[in-house]
């Protein structure tokens, strides 16, 4: 009788080959639901570490800044005046230019003042002359008197006539100054050097003693009022009391002034007053800042802000501010314990600083804080600190440029994570994949690629394999 499967009479193996094949499938699917039932326990326990970068924790010296706004104005502030009462004839500056001081800037009428002048020096010549009347009266009386020539009372009253005529003439010579004051006043100069405002008075008016005609603002240097919380001013002042107030340093009166830009202005002001008593309406003290404008990039009634050092803590602990999270009912920081796993510390934070955040309480130093990963991370939880990441980067690609496959790269940043590692793949040995000294290579060049490319190598036994397969 003929078999009904001649193949299977010929090579009686092949069925026992697939019951084989098919005994061996389910043996590997009961073994694959008796590890995956292991529970949520058992997921943990398999889980890597989450790699995290970390800050170690070093105690050192920290200054304590803060800013605060203010508003920039003129060291001094001049509201120009007329003096003396008359025509204004001319000005002569441009309104809102720089002005030096001493340059003119009006003229008043100064024909009244000066025909005063003259007046007055007349007077003080006709009271010279008295004078020299008086004077040769006085000689010859007194030779007289000498010899019993006139009485004693005529000689009083020459004496008399030329202390008059001395002091007639001290009185002219006062008047003829006054008048020549005046006539100086028709000249209106700058009394200092700065920025001249709108004008008040036109040409051709009549101004009077007192009379407002413009406005002259100081612009270097130029300063800066602001003002402190109580408790900021109480915290500066200790710090100053510490520090000795007779020997405090440059730093510590120096003031950084940032404009509404954001950039900090090149030149540094100094603190030169601190007001001693605190406002009680709006509970804060006032300080002064004096700044070099020599560009007059600082203009006055600017808004700005100053920056100052309140105080010098040594020894402090400072944390990223990205290392800070908020757990439950409490700030805290995670570091790295001796075990290898994150530990969620309760920190007490202090006021803001350069580098971060300064912890009152809760790190002592030395510690390694977490400052990545934050969102991943559970107490307990196992953390692998990471290296340079710059050699990881490269050593991955290294490892994919090592391997035998022809497989296309993979782009870098890419190959690290998504191409399995050797001990990943299931039934191949690493000899297969990676080569020793000792194996000769051999050339294959890849004839299904249309550009020519890189020759691949392989070892002897996986080229036979593929000559085999072929035949």
């Amino acid at each position: 009788m003929r078999h009904p499967f001649p193949a299977l009479a010929r090579d009686g193996s092949f069925g026992l080959r697939v019951c084989c094949l098919v005994v061996f499938a389910f043996v590997l699917s009961a073994c694959n639901g008796e590890g995956g039932g292991g529970g949520p326990q058992a997921g943990q326990q398999q889980q890597p570490p989450i790699p995290v970068d970390v800050h170690t924790v070093i105690p050192h010296s920290v200054d304590i800044m803060s800013e605060y706004p203010g508003r920039a104005r003129g060291r001094r502030t001049v509201e120009v005046r007329a003096r003396v009462e008359g025509i204004l004839e001319k000005r002569f500056y441009n309104e809102g230019e720089i002005v030096e001081k001493g340059d003119m800037l009006f003229t008043i009428d100064a024909r009244p003042f000066q025909a005063v002048v003259n007046q007055r020096k007349a007077e003080l010549s006709s009271a010279k002359a008295t004078l020299n009347q008086a004077q040769r009266n006085w000689a010859r009386v007194r030779r007289l008197y000498e010899v019993d020539a006139v009485s004693e009372a005529e000689r009083d009253d020459s004496l008399s006539q030329l202390e008059t005529a001395q002091a007639s003439v001290q009185q002219a010579q006062a008047n003829l100054e006054a008048a020549q004051i005046d006539l100086g006043y028709t000249k209106v100069r700058a009394p200092l050097t700065g920025v001249t405002s709108l004008r008040d008075v036109d040409e051709g008016a009549l101004v009077s003693n007192g009379t407002q005609l413009t406005t002259i603002t100081q612009l270097d240097p130029v300063q800066v009022l602001f003002a402190l919380p109580e408790d900021d001013a109480i915290a500066r002042n200790k710090a100053l009391a510490a520090m000795g107030a007779q020997r405090t340093s440059e730093r510590t009166r120096e003031a950084t002034i940032i404009l509404p830009s954001g950039d900090e202005f090149p030149a540094k002001g100094v603190v030169d007053f601190t007001q001693s008593t605190i406002n009680p309406e709006t509970g804060t003290v006032q300080l002064r800042a004096v700044v070099e404008n020599t560009n007059n990039g600082l203009m006055p009634g600017r808004y700005v802000r100053a920056r100052i050092r309140l105080d010098t803590r040594h020894n402090a602990v400072v944390v990223p501010n990205v290392a800070v999270s908020d757990g439950e009912q409490q700030t805290q920081v995670f570091i790295v314990g001796d075990d290898g796993k994150a530990k969620a510390v309760k920190v007490k934070l202090g006021p803001s600083v350069e580098e971060g955040r300064l912890v009152e309480s809760g790190l002592s130093g030395g510690e390694q804080v977490i400052v990545s990963g934050l969102g991943q991370l559970k107490p307990g939880a196992a953390v692998k600190v990471k290296s340079d990441q710059g050699n990881e980067s490269a050593g991955g690609k290294n490892d994919a440029g090592a391997d035998g496959n022809n497989a296309p790269q993979e782009p870098v940043g890419e190959s690290a994570s998504t191409q399995p590692s050797d001990k990943a793949v299931a039934g191949v040995e690493g000899r297969a994949l990676r080569l020793s000294p000792r194996e000769p290579l051999q050339r294959i060049d890849n004839p299904r690629s249309q550009t020519r490319t890189r020759p691949t190598y392989r070892t002897d036994d996986a080229y036979a394999a593929n000559v085999g397969r072929g035949s």
